[in-house]
């Protein structure tokens, strides 16, 4: 079964052979493993193991809540204290990067320290342990042919990827990788991926077009995809819902998705989960119906009590949403399993507007082969929002995501290669060989390169790395080396997963980067003066060091630095380098009115952190959840948050002077800044 576990030295280590994941806890006492009968947890487990040991310490700070044997969640762990609770049978629920849980029948202390979590059973103790795979990677594929009835059945079977129907699919962590799509000359969908039985339906008409706008919103709700003459949402057999009426068919489908969700996100804290959620605080008391008993509801009713609830009413609460913008062709049906995954709003364009369309790329792109221009016009382009901020763009060839599914997790340190191939820029390598990793709680092994040939080079980018920092000259012909050009075109495959091409106009060398291996990446549009892209390039570094996603990194240096505008991302941006140490990266400002701090946080999603995950900020004015991604206040503080808040390592905080991490901050520095 999988995830596996196998004893080691020090503990155990869990494997999720999916994932590519690894787990390793450490315990202080000899384990004796072996898989049991699956035991009662919260949620479902793929595969449990009984170890008897007196404690368990995870090697980063996890958020771990605890559940009686009836289910109900009844503490949690402290990140600023310790946890403590008697004798008695408990649950534990486990955050990292396999779901984790740990049935105990003993006392229980939980404490977060020097970036570990350490859990006291006081004695020795059977502990069972259950698993699961956040099933991030898909189970298999599907065949189809292009023609619309057939995308109909194999969309109406991403469903199967759910692991619940109930509101807790609004957990990233329930919601698994709908299988990937082949194009063919037949239609096969292998048995495993039977749709649930959830008695809603969608019907389109049968085109492209309204398959694509539909398919996230089919996947979550599990929903048939049929056709019709008129779009709209079926609920067992006898009520309808129109997709199209005063709003355009688009905009509907993008509303009942963030409706569905959103809400389900609310009702879900009426099942074993209580979270106090901030939003469904604020809004209990206006909604029209008992959660409780939404909660218990059929999927039909369930939706017909969303359906009745104005939009308006919830619009402001919304997490930040990500856009997906493509044109409706047949060489986009591979990317429908991905779409669905991301939960992304799908907005559909023709090969006209796409043109026409104000792009910050356009005109921009230095491409110098005819394959540069068509894999562009091939990929989708996703967009994220971030409220006060410009909205991050990033061209996402098909290649990127199949080179994500595709990654392979090694136990080793994470490999960062930084080139230097421009004497002149040797500042930059300085800067960055003591960011790259500066961090104590993971393994990274940096390499510096000067000066490499176009042989040199290329060895590098095509072996195996997790991130690859090039400074130097982008030209026509490619990446300059001392003697001669490398054209990222020319290389067998590309190696590290992700990359910055800190150079002038590196759009099309990166473009090629993807489609020979690479997953995402930062690149320039314009040409950089060397002093904005030492800054630039530093403050990047920095950011992915902490574990911020690549979106986030654009996101943060174009508000912060001079030159953050010619920096754009291609490929997945939400690749990311490196671990957060608290599992989520976080922006912090600060300002000041009259004796008040004001703090603003915005909460970005990485990995399996994804649209429907909660973030608790743990300040004086504020204990409760909040839904994620977005920004977070304003939200009062006093002096007595300050060291909360520069414990954060991982955070970024922006102040007059820069961007800091949080334990970089001095208490004087926020007590003066006045934003």
């Amino acid at each position: 079964m999988n995830p596996i576990f196998e004893p080691t030295e020090d503990g155990i280590e869990i494997i999720d052979m999916t994932e590519r994941r690894r787990y390793r806890l450490i315990t202080d006492n000899q384990v004796r493993t072996n898989e049991v009968e699956v035991t009662p947890t919260p949620y479902p487990v793929d595969n449990a193991a009984e170890i008897m040991t007196d404690s368990i310490t995870l090697p980063t700070k996890s958020a771990v809540y605890v559940y009686d044997r009836t289910g109900s969640m009844i503490a949690e762990s402290d990140p600023h204290g310790k946890t403590v609770l008697p004798q008695n049978k408990y649950s534990l629920d486990i955050s990292g990067p396999v779901k984790l849980y740990a049935n105990v029948d003993s006392s229980v202390e939980i404490g977060l320290h020097s970036n570990q979590t350490h859990i006291d059973f006081g004695d020795p103790t059977e502990v069972v342990l259950g698993a699961r795979s956040y099933h991030t990677q898909p189970a298999g594929s599907i065949t189809t042919t292009v023609e619309p009835a057939d995308v109909m059945q194999v969309v109406s079977a991403f469903g199967s990827a759910l692991k619940t129907t109930k509101p807790e699919r609004s957990y990233p962590t329930l919601r698994g990788h709908p299988p990937t799509i082949e194009v063919g000359q037949r239609l096969d969908i292998p048995f495993q991926f039977e749709s649930p039985d959830t008695g809603i339906s969608i019907e389109v008409p049968a085109d492209l077009q309204s398959i694509f706008v539909v398919t996230p919103l089919a996947y979550y709700l599990g929903a048939k995809v049929k056709h019709g003459s008129v779009p709209r949402l079926i609920m067992d057999s006898d009520q309808s819902f129109p997709l199209a009426g005063s709003r355009e068919f688009e905009s509907t489908v993008e509303r009942l998705l963030k409706q569905t969700l959103f809400l389900d996100s609310l009702v879900r804290v009426a099942g074993p989960s209580s979270n106090p959620l901030q939003e469904r605080h604020e809004l209990k008391s206006v909604l029209p119906f008992n959660m409780t008993e939404v909660y218990n509801q059929s999927s039909t009713e369930r939706l017909r009590t969303y359906l009745d609830v104005p939009f308006e009413m919830i619009e402001s609460y919304l997490p930040d949403w990500r856009t997906s913008v493509l044109q409706p062709t047949e060489d986009k049906i591979p990317y429908l399993p991905f779409l669905a995954q991301d939960l992304t709003v799908v907005k559909t364009q023709s090969a006209q507007s796409r043109d026409t369309e104000n792009n910050p790329v356009t005109g921009k792109v230095r491409t110098n082969m005819t394959t540069s221009a068509e894999v562009l016009d091939q990929s989708i382009e996703q967009r994220w929002t971030d409220g006060r901020l410009p909205q991050i763009t990033a061209k996402v060839p098909l290649s990127a995501f199949y080179n994500d599914i595709n990654r392979t997790v090694r136990a080793d340190p994470i490999e960062i290669q930084v080139v230097c191939n421009d004497p002149g820029m040797g500042d930059e390598l300085v800067a960055l060989y003591s960011t790259y990793g500066s961090r104590e709680d993971l393994p990274f092994e940096v390499r510096t390169h000067r000066e490499l040939t176009v042989s040199e080079l290329a060895a590098l980018f095509e072996q195996t790395s997790d991130f690859v920092h090039y400074i130097g000259h982008t030209e026509r012909e490619g990446f300059r080396c001392t003697d001669g050009h490398l054209d990222a075109w020319s290389l067998e495959t590309a190696g590290m997963d992700a990359f910055l091409l800190n150079s002038c106009q590196s759009y099309d060398q990166g473009v090629a980067l993807l489609e020979k291996g690479s997953i995402g990446g930062i690149v320039t549009l314009d040409d950089i003066d060397n002093i904005d892209a030492i800054h630039t390039g530093s403050t990047i570094a920095q950011l992915l060091n902490q574990g911020f996603p690549l979106y986030a990194a654009a996101n943060i240096v174009r508000e912060e630095c001079t030159a953050g505008e010619s920096y754009q991302i291609i490929g997945k941006g939400a690749t990311a380098v490196s671990q957060s140490r608290a599992g989520l990266p976080i922006r912090f400002s600060i300002s000041r009115d009259g004796e008040c701090h004001q703090l603003r946080l915005k909460v970005y999603t990485k990995g399996t952190f994804q649209i429907g995950s909660t973030y608790q900020p743990h300040l004086s004015s504020t204990d409760a959840y909040h839904l994620i991604p977005k920004e977070i206040g304003p939200v009062q503080i006093v002096r007595a948050d300050l060291p909360k808040i520069t414990d954060m390592s991982e955070a970024a905080v922006l102040l007059e002077d820069g961007i800091r991490m949080g334990d970089e901050i001095k208490f004087k520095e926020i007590d003066l800044f006045d934003r």
